[in-house]
């Protein structure tokens, strides 16, 4: 009898041990998969074709090549597991978070991609109406809010997408003015604002909170503890339906102008029967900008089976757009020639100098 209790006792033990394994390993793995990590795992995306998300008033849809613009997937490391996902198949890039959102919240973040996404649309149509010579009226609005902190005294009242047209009675047309007034108030004083939502206005009164001092700066200063942007509203003499779905931010700026401009040119097609891909962001004056992913969309023109990339020039200290799209071409063996571009005269300069793609 002592035998077989000393044996289930030993026996209870083991099972003791192993469901403490069990449950530690459950909770460790289940920790894994719901741990935030602050990390973005960029891969290439898609090259899409412009023609069928660009319609111009008055425009033609004839040319035999294609416009292509092209993305990267961005995906929030939500876990461990992801991560090790994103390090271990080939052309991912594991990237901090604060090097892609700067800091904001998550949904801070896709408002401002959002937000970066409309003007490149107005400042593309408004690059290519003026290399056609076409009239644009630009007019600035105000400030445009793109997320309300937490902290602020806002939060309930200003809400994304509100244009803050005024500040005390003070328009704001030039979007400076936000600032200047705010600068000789204190914090816990009261500003009225007045507020453009949709198509109604409101008059609001906001308690200025306490922000960091900027850089140089030992204080704290007043505001009213939003995310800014210049709010811009473009008339033009054609109408210009950019459908980019759910394509954020704003690198395809350089595309878009391309297509534009192809759909009103009266010289030709500009495609000359190419496929002919591209990224950077586009100023209203026709510069075009660095972008983020360059390596990545260049695996996406390639297998689209694009025959030329734009990709920005790297003209400024700091800058690898170039650099990186040209040394990841060199590494994949591909016949698709690199073009790095700084304007959007010399991307048409080029594309006017290509013959005409043989059938």
């Amino acid at each position: 009898m002592v035998i077989e209790l000393k044996s289930v006792r030993r026996s209870g033990g083991k099972r003791l041990l192993l469901w403490v394994i069990v449950m530690t390993l459950v909770i460790v793995f289940g920790a894994m998969a719901v741990i935030p990590l602050p990390y973005y795992i960029y891969s290439p995306g898609s090259a899409e074709a412009l023609q069928p998300l660009i319609t111009v008033q008055g425009g033609h849809k004839t040319e035999k090549g294609q416009f292509l613009l092209t993305t990267v997937y961005v995906v929030y490391a939500a876990n461990v597991y992801d991560f090790l996902y994103g390090l271990l198949l080939p052309h991912h890039q594991i990237l901090p978070a604060q090097v892609i959102n700067g800091g904001l919240s998550n949904n801070a973040y896709n408002n401002l991609e959002m937000y970066m996404m409309h003007t490149s649309h107005q400042d593309a149509e408004i690059a290519a109406l003026r290399y056609l010579h076409k009239p644009v009226t630009v007019t600035t609005t105000g400030v445009e809010v793109i997320s309300v902190e937490r902290s602020s005294a806002a939060r309930g009242l200003l809400r994304p997408g509100d244009v803050i047209t005024a500040v005390n009675g003070v328009s704001l047309r030039d979007p400076n003015l936000l600032f200047s007034e705010l600068q000789g108030a204190k914090i816990g004083q009261t500003v009225d604002l007045t507020v453009l939502r949709g198509t109604k206005v409101h008059h609001l009164h906001i308690r200025l909170v306490a922000l960091p001092p900027l850089p140089g700066q030992k204080h704290a200063r007043p505001g009213i503890g939003i995310l800014p942007m210049v709010a811009q509203s473009v008339r033009t003499p054609v109408h210009i339906r950019i459908n980019s779905g759910d394509i954020d931010g704003p690198s395809a700026g350089l595309m878009f102008s391309l297509e534009v401009i192809n759909q009103l040119y009266t010289h030709g097609d500009l495609t000359r029967g190419y496929k002919i891909a591209g990224t950077g962001t586009m100023s209203a004056n026709g510069v075009v900008g660095q972008i983020g992913g360059a390596a990545h969309k260049v695996i996406a023109a390639m297998n689209a089976g694009a025959n030329y990339f734009f990709v920005p020039a790297d003209t400024a200290p700091g800058d690898t757009n170039a650099a990186h799209a040209l040394a990841e071409a060199k590494k994949l063996h591909t016949s698709m020639r690199v073009i790095p571009i700084r304007t959007l005269d010399q991307a048409l300069s080029f594309l006017k100098s290509l013959p005409p793609k043989s059938p």
